[in-house]
């Protein structure tokens, strides 16, 4: 079984947590990449926050977004207005993963950095909604991949808990 790891920004998400899940295959979510900049892929569906982290493209392994941006793939298949997390799970399947642990996937609305102060925008209540729901949606189309949620307090709740330990 093909078993990847993915990495949110969420104010769960630390070094120490990445640290632990090195020598994973792992893909991170957007400022994730900050903490595990070895992993194997990034996804971020945004232009604005690839134009806002312009070191976000010097990351080594491969780099995904929902829109067409020079030196970042655009998946397959994939909807432009997914959010990043959903844009994560389906670059995990395009890798071939059966089983994804989602951490740092919190959904309160901040991250692990605090809120974004570079003309970014933290994510709204109403839209968080809207990113649980794809989530679900995403969870449903793809019954031949397993997700668990392995982020505590989250409020992504679509998907079974499994609480790791350190």
């Amino acid at each position: 079984m093909i078993e990847f790891d993915l990495l949110g920004p969420g104010p769960s998400a630390c070094l120490a947590l990445a640290d632990r899940l090195r020598g994973r295959r792992l893909g991170v979510v957007n400022n994730a990449f900050e903490l595990a900049p070895w992993a194997d892929f990034l996804a971020a569906a945004d232009r604005a926050w690839w134009l806002a982290h312009p070191a976000a493209l010097q990351f080594e392994g491969a780099r995904y977004s929902g829109n067409m941006l020079s030196g970042v793939q655009q998946l397959a298949g994939v909807e432009t207005n997914w959010c990043s997390g959903v844009l994560g799970l389906a670059a995990a399947a395009s890798h071939g993963a059966e089983l994804i642990r989602l951490h740092g996937f919190d959904m309160h609305g901040s991250h692990f950095f605090g809120r974004y102060d570079n003309g970014l925008r933290n994510t709204e209540a109403k839209h968080r909604r809207t990113h649980c729901q794809q989530f679900a949606h995403w969870g449903a189309a793809h019954p031949h991949v397993q997700v668990i949620n392995c982020t505590p307090g989250s409020q992504l709740l679509c998907f079974p808990f499994e609480l790791e330990q350190p």
